[in-house]
């Protein structure tokens, strides 16, 4: 692949690199206050698989960072370890990415159609974390043929016997035998793209038909059900469209570099591409489950606003004694009577907004169904 291609594709990684590093912050910046945050309706369970995608996001594009310097200079620069290193966060993301969704729709799927002793329990912050660690620990014993033959391959290219001058290729690869190959790909397809996209659709298609059915044996309103219905459905086009567009192509070009060889500069450029789709999935998972999930922005948007009038108060009350110091200055002291009248009404509109705000948080709330956690 030519200079300038190599400049075009690595362009097209840093500018990924760059709206995803903005994405993933974004996304954190709304999930991880509401972690450990008391009285959030939000699942924790589902927070915290929102926050370990973004976490693997920003890990893998970090490491991709080096896959870019590789195309800029044309030839891999560091060392066998880290070539490693890099392959075993590229291929855990993609293991671990399809997985932490089938886990959401799993939660959401037991939080709304199960039982009360079920859903709790896998809304719980424990939980979770026990569920991913089990996911983890499949993961790494999956990924053993990376660790055993992952390595920096030479290449010595255009060798001139006049100058006495060769070209020096280094590539960073996973190169084990043709039948482990094989049968990693194939387990690998099944366990972390066949599996998570059946248990989306099965998980998330169940949900209409529970909410369907408890409508019909209860009060609830039409407008509520089918606001319900409308969601998950779109949820479940959202994640079906992207996870087949972005997972698809790059599943079936494994497999086909098996049986064709690529060679041609047009197909390897197209190859690095593919590569990309990917980690564009993964950084569309965590935007989608936030922006989706109207109880995870309210909930982050009560913490701002608490935050704020939190700041706004320090800043009264700090003007306010400022204010009082320099009246009892002398030559600007006020009488004692005013400085007393003074006080009370601070008092009071300090009661009074402190009221207002519990009285606020009392409210009842105005959904039917547990919108939190349709995701």
């Amino acid at each position: 692949m030519t200079i300038g291609y190599r400049t075009y594709v690595a362009s097209t990684y840093i500018g990924f690199n760059v709206v995803g590093f903005a994405i993933n912050a974004w996304v954190l910046y709304v999930v991880a206050p509401l972690l450990f945050a008391p009285a959030i309706k939000v699942p924790k369970s589902i927070l915290f698989y929102i926050f370990a995608l973004c976490v693997g996001d920003l890990m893998t594009m970090i490491a991709m960072l080096l896959l870019v310097i590789e195309l800029l200079f044309g030839t891999w620069q560091f060392s066998s370890m880290v070539c490693t290193s890099y392959l075993i966060f590229d291929s855990m993301n993609k293991f671990m990415a399809p997985m932490i969704v089938f886990l959401i729709s799993r939660t959401c799927y037991s939080t709304v159609c199960l039982d009360k002793t079920k859903g709790e329990k896998a809304a719980t912050l424990k939980y979770a974390v026990i569920q991913f660690c089990i996911a983890l620990a499949f993961v790494m014993i999956l990924l053993w043929p990376v660790f055993a033959y992952s390595q920096v391959f030479t290449f010595y290219m255009s060798p001139n016997s006049t100058a006495q001058e060769v070209t020096v290729m280094r590539k960073c690869g996973f190169f084990p035998p043709p039948e482990i190959e094989f049968w990693f790909n194939l387990i690998a397809c099944i366990t972390s793209y066949a599996v998570p996209l059946f248990g989306i659709i099965y998980w998330y298609v169940s949900v209409p038909f529970f909410l369907k059915r408890r409508a019909l044996t209860t009060l609830v309103a039409s407008s509520s059900m089918d606001a319900a219905l409308r969601k998950v459905i779109t949820t479940v086009l959202l994640l079906t469209v992207i996870y087949v567009l972005c997972w698809t192509p790059y599943w079936v070009s494994m497999f086909a570099n098996r049986i064709w060889t690529m060679e041609k500069k047009s197909i390897i450029i197209i190859s690095y591409f593919i590569h990309l789709l990917p980690y564009i999935s993964c950084v569309a998972y965590p935007l989608i489950f936030t922006l989706l999930n109207r109880g995870i922005r309210s909930a982050h948007a009560k913490i701002v606003a608490d935050q704020r009038r939190r700041f706004r108060s320090l800043t009264d009350e700090a003007s306010s004694q400022i204010r009082t110091a320099i009246r009892t200055i002398p030559g600007t002291k006020m009488k004692k009577n005013e400085f007393l009248t003074r006080t009370e009404e601070i008092s009071s509109d300090k009661a009074a907004s402190e009221a207002i705000s519990e009285f606020r948080d009392t409210l009842p709330s105005q959904t039917s169904f547990p919108d939190e956690t349709l995701l």
